[in-house]
């Protein structure tokens, strides 16, 4: 067995699918992007509904540049029953694939959905702000990016200004008549 194939045999048990999916993430972080996606297909074929395998496939066309190949199995994986952080990660990519494809709405829709149903996490918020944006709904998408840079900053020049901030967040049009 090479490092970059899978042995069916013992891909009965989690552990072992969880094991592969590492050895895959480790290859993609080390840019051997053809290898983790080679172990990934490999793994599909014998996991061909687990979510994670499903989300991890598509993650894999993701970074290789095959952005209309990830949305399927991005799908498929929030069909198959992803949850958590695993799913809000799916969320996040796919929302950020579909804008990248021009398919603004939905990506819209689908980083809605991030943002609702993981308030806590901010991720979701800033590729929602850049789907405002490209879905030409400009207002929405300033006022998301300044709520998140309230939210989230330390710098005291910032900060200083918060109360300014959060007004024109607010009324972005505001303007005084003179």
């Amino acid at each position: 067995m090479n490092d970059d194939s899978i042995d069916g045999d013992r891909l009965d048990d989690e552990t072992d699918v969880m094991e592969a999916i590492e050895q895959a993430r480790v290859l993609r972080r080390d840019d051997e992007l053809e290898a983790s996606q080679n172990l990934l297909l490999d793994l599909l074929d014998r996991q061909p509904s687990h979510p994670l395998v499903l989300f991890e496939v598509g993650g894999s066309y993701d970074v290789m540049g095959e952005e209309e190949m990830a949305i399927p199995y991005y799908r498929q994986a929030i069909g198959a029953g992803l949850e958590g952080d695993d799913l809000q990660e799916c969320l996040v990519c796919l929302g950020s694939t579909l804008r990248v494809v021009g398919e603004y709405e939905d990506a819209v829709s689908i980083l809605e959905q991030a943002v609702e149903e993981y308030p806590e996490r901010n991720s979701g918020r800033a590729f929602l702000a850049l789907a405002y944006y490209s879905n030409s709904e400009y207002e929405k998408s300033v006022s998301t990016l300044l709520s998140l840079l309230l939210e989230t900053s330390t710098d005291q020049d910032i900060l200083a200004y918060a109360d300014a901030l959060e007004y024109y967040r607010d009324d972005l049009d505001e303007a005084v008549n003179g």
